[in-house]
């Protein structure tokens, strides 16, 4: 292949309008021409013109519709990941632009999992001293919304009790959460043990959760074991703790928050008589996902203790 001299490929570049990659970076981004268009104060008819535009000098339909989301094609992957760091480059290069050097990731969490998760995961970003910040948000996740997230772009990662399967997303496995029973060390009611007739009698408190497992699996623990409801649910593992070591409640928790802060609210846990049940953690994210993100979960777990 001939190599064109210098003058001559940036002649050919002048066919291309840079507003257009532009433009085309962020509907990668966001996956949505209305969207693109609130960002940039425009109408969507004009995005979607330029887009047209765009589809004609490259001469690939770039998008698939697939329900409210625009999905990349094979040649969109390749164009968006040769020209990002070309666009990158000269942003900072505009007397205007900005001068924060972290690049944000948008983590989702499940509400129970983001003490298993986030903690951890802000420590080894400090550890690596790496040019990322994150920002957490929380929400009750099932495999289609997980799914929408990351399409969307509205999240980098999602952890979360699911494994989703999906040909333009990746799912990894990062531990197996315990749960445990627990109670306050000085709580008169308990020893080290409850029997299956004192937890059918306890005033347990519980998380409050629309994660269909737990629900499934709690429906068997109490339909088997409980005679009464829970005195309490709640989305707040803080409030778990407090009244756990307060009051006779008992509550159930991951092993690892107990372990974290055992000591803190003065809590033991006690043994059953059944086993309690058991979850694993995942991690979901874009194939495409940028390297950064690769070497943050390329050794993370989420360690119970042993």
């Amino acid at each position: 292949m001939q190599t064109l001299p210098v003058s001559e490929k940036i002649v050919s570049l002048t066919r291309i309008d840079l507003n257009l990659l532009t433009l085309f970076c962020l509907i990668y981004s966001v996956g949505s021409i209305s969207r693109v268009a609130d960002m940039l104060d425009i109408s969507p008819s004009a995005v979607s013109q330029s887009l047209r535009k765009l589809r004609e000098q490259m001469g690939d339909n770039l998008f698939v519709r697939s329900g409210n989301i625009l999905l990349p094609t094979v040649y969109a992957d390749e164009l968006y990941d040769n020209i990002l760091p070309i666009i990158d480059k000269l942003a900072t290069l505009l007397p205007l632009s900005s001068q924060i050097k972290k690049r944000r990731l948008t983590l989702y969490t499940e509400s129970f999992i983001s003490p298993l998760v986030v903690p951890d995961l802000t420590e080894k970003i400090v550890r690596m001293n790496s040019d990322i910040s994150l920002l957490h948000r929380t929400a009750d996740l099932n495999e289609a919304k997980i799914t929408e997230l990351l399409n969307m772009r509205q999240a980098d990662v999602v952890f979360s009790t699911f494994s989703v399967e999906s040909s333009n997303l990746s799912c990894q496995k990062m531990s197996d959460m315990t749960l445990v029973l627990i109670a306050a060390k000085d709580n008169p009611l308990y020893g080290d043990t409850v029997t299956e007739e004192m937890f059918r009698e306890a005033n347990l408190v519980g998380y409050n959760t629309k994660n269909e497992k737990i629900i499934y699996h709690r429906s068997i623990v109490d339909k088997k074991f409980r005679s009464s409801e829970r005195c309490l649910l709640t989305t707040s593992f803080a409030s778990i703790l407090l009244i756990v070591s307060q009051t006779d409640c008992l509550g159930i928790i991951p092993e690892k928050v107990f372990s974290t802060y055992a000591g803190m609210y003065n809590l033991k846990k006690l043994d059953t008589p059944f086993t309690l049940p058991q979850f694993s953690i995942y991690s979901s994210f874009r194939k495409e996902m940028n390297k950064l993100l690769y070497s943050l979960l390329a050794d993370f777990s989420v360690n119970n203790p042993t």
